[in-house]
């Protein structure tokens, strides 16, 4: 597991797309196709993307800002994911954005 700066630090999110979210108790669950090429590493020829899901613990003031319904998430690109104080900000881009905020203790990428 890692806290919200550290994978921020070692994963690049942009262009990945989440295909769901799931809320599990105090915990979320998000599906997302990784852009393999987009991270430290890459080889050319290697897998360009990678079903992973990103795990959020202890979660609290979530918040979803959107026009649609979160079960409405179709592969939406994700613009951006921050961390600022523990807030994981995390901006979505479909026909509009969609924009989550929470807060969380650790998080931990699942292969």
């Amino acid at each position: 597991m890692m806290k919200g700066e550290e994978i921020i630090k070692k994963y690049d999110f942009h262009d990945s797309c989440v295909v769901g979210i799931l809320h599990e108790m105090d915990n979320i669950k998000i599906k997302i196709d990784l852009c393999m090429w987009r991270q430290k590493g890459y080889i050319d020829g290697e897998r360009e993307l990678k079903e992973v899901i990103l795990k959020f613990y202890s979660v609290h003031d979530y918040k979803w800002n959107s026009y649609k319904k979160e079960e409405d998430i179709d592969y939406d690109t994700i613009l951006q994911i921050s961390y600022n104080k523990k807030i994981i900000k995390i901006i979505l881009e479909d026909n509009d954005v969609s924009i989550i905020t929470f807060k969380c203790n650790e998080i931990e990428l699942i292969e």
